[in-house]
């Protein structure tokens, strides 16, 4: 027994050292005979006459939340032994009629509808890869020379545009805008004269960006600029241009990025072909087509 238990841990290590080439859904279709074939699933352990194959010890471990790192002997061992004692708790619940439970026939059938979308989102991907052309897209997109250039600005923020007025008169006639805006302005940085730091186009509001961007390094706003805040008085002290991290630095992100994308747009696809009712939920009161009876 002994012996056979050692053979069959040799195995499993085995299986855990290939399991990088273990085949997604979509790798698993039929392949031309010059294709070497994936070997069978091998029994790994049985368990009160349950057998396990190695498949199924790797979709253990995925469920587990890929939490165990199978690099080791060690780590592969500890996996095996939790499978059996889940295992066993298991076969103990149906023997006991656990699995009868209402609250339990519901999370198995949730559960195998979670295993079975993440299988499709698997599948999907795999047809589907995102490119490193699309990630360069993506990437020279985002970091722009626009999007990269930073200004240190100082704002004042007023209620009225009359005030907002006023106060660029005041600065056209050599007024200091750090002392204004301590004055006048009802953002919080009016104790620091206004003063914001250094921000992108992309950290505040469009109107204010648009504005800033404009500016020349030492100029403000010759006219108020509006947003949902109020009237700002905008003061660009001076501008910089940031380098953009390395592409192979990000990649991965960008990638995750992109499949999230189209992953929305997947579902969104389903969900117009789709019939969704909702119970209890109030039907349409929209007016019947012309020419369709009336319900």
């Amino acid at each position: 027994m002994k012996k056979s238990m050692n053979n069959n841990i040799k195995t499993f290590i085995a299986a855990m050292a290939m399991s990088a080439l273990l085949p997604t859904l979509a790798q698993a279709e039929e392949k031309p005979a010059s294709t070497p074939r994936t070997p069978e699933p091998q029994t790994i352990v049985t368990i009160n006459g349950y057998a396990v194959s190695d498949l199924e010890v790797l979709a253990f471990n995925a469920l587990q939340g890929n939490q165990n790192k199978l690099d080791s002997q060690k780590a592969q061992v500890q996996l095996l032994n939790q499978l059996v004692n889940t295992t066993l708790l298991a076969q103990a619940a149906q023997k006991e009629g656990v699995d009868k439970l209402p609250q339990v026939v519901a999370a198995l059938k949730m559960a195998k509808i979670q295993v079975l979308a993440e299988a499709k989102v698997n599948d999907y991907f795999a047809k589907h890869p995102v490119t490193d052309e699309e990630i360069k897209a993506a990437y020279d997109k985002k970091f722009t020379k626009e999007a990269l250039q930073e200004y240190k600005v100082s704002h004042i923020l007023v209620k009225e545009e009359q005030e907002a007025k006023d106060i660029i008169a005041a600065l056209e006639k050599g007024g200091d805008f750090a002392e204004l805006a301590k004055v006048h302005s009802l953002d919080s940085s009016k104790d620091a004269g206004g003063e914001l730091g250094w921000v992108g186009r992309n950290q505040v509001v469009k109107p204010f960006g648009d504005a800033m961007s404009k500016l020349e390094k030492g100029k403000f706003s010759k006219t108020p600029v509006k947003s949902q805040f109020g009237w700002h008085v905008v003061l660009v002290e001076d501008t910089r241009a940031q380098q953009p991290p390395p592409l192979d630095q990000v990649k991965e992100q960008f990638r995750a990025q992109l499949q999230q994308q189209q992953l929305a747009k997947l579902v969104t696809e389903m969900r117009k072909q789709a019939k969704v009712e909702v119970a209890g939920a109030e039907k349409s009161t929209k007016p019947p087509a012309q020419g369709a009876p009336a319900k």
